[in-house]
């Protein structure tokens, strides 16, 4: 993968997962990104750990203390990892010196893969000054609607019209529930 700093919105579109959910990683010592005037960037590496740590948090339900421990480790490895490009990357955890290890498999290549193929997704969050839009606003904003809407396929109109009608209904509704209690 080429080199590429992105900041936390466009990493979280890369990775698909909430912004609010890679800030945590980060907060939490599990994902280092570098920092450059209050600013955290990500390079294609740190993207590739936030990875790693959001497939076993999402996965097995670890503990941040768990998760920044076990990237950690995988750091310390990484070299090795990028040389070889193994199909798996397997973490082994002993709890105990009787106990048996625990270990857990990601696929680190599809992994890899995938980011590859997610990286055009950054583009589509690039910063927006503040303030006045920029001049040539509009037009690069169609350019990035016609390059999102090429994943969708062909959809007419009169769906469209029907999913948004349907999810404003459903809006509308408010949920309200009665429970009788003794």
């Amino acid at each position: 993968m080429r080199k590429q700093w992105l900041k936390l919105k466009q990493a979280s579109a890369v990775l698909q997962i909430e912004p609010k959910e890679l800030q945590n990683l980060v907060q939490f010592g599990v994902v280092k990104p570098r920092r450059f005037e209050g600013t955290h960037f990500f390079d294609t590496n740190t993207l590739m750990v936030a990875k790693v740590a959001f497939c076993l948090k999402e996965s097995l339900g670890m503990r941040t203390s768990v998760l920044s421990k076990l990237m950690e480790v995988f750091l310390a490895s990484e070299k090795e990892f990028e040389s070889d490009n193994p199909n798996y990357i397997v973490f082994q955890c002993r709890l105990a010196a009787e106990e048996d290890p625990i270990k857990v498999g990601v696929a680190f290549r599809a992994l890899g893969k995938q980011l590859q193929e997610q990286m055009v997704r950054a583009d589509l969050y690039r910063d927006l000054p503040r303030g006045r839009k920029r001049r040539g606003w509009k037009k690069e904003f169609l350019e990035s609607l016609t390059e999102a809407v090429k994943g969708i396929g062909e959809v007419s109109d009169q769906e469209i019209l029907q999913t948004v009608r349907a999810y404003r209904k459903e809006r509308r509704a408010p949920e309200i529930t009665v429970v009788a209690e003794s």
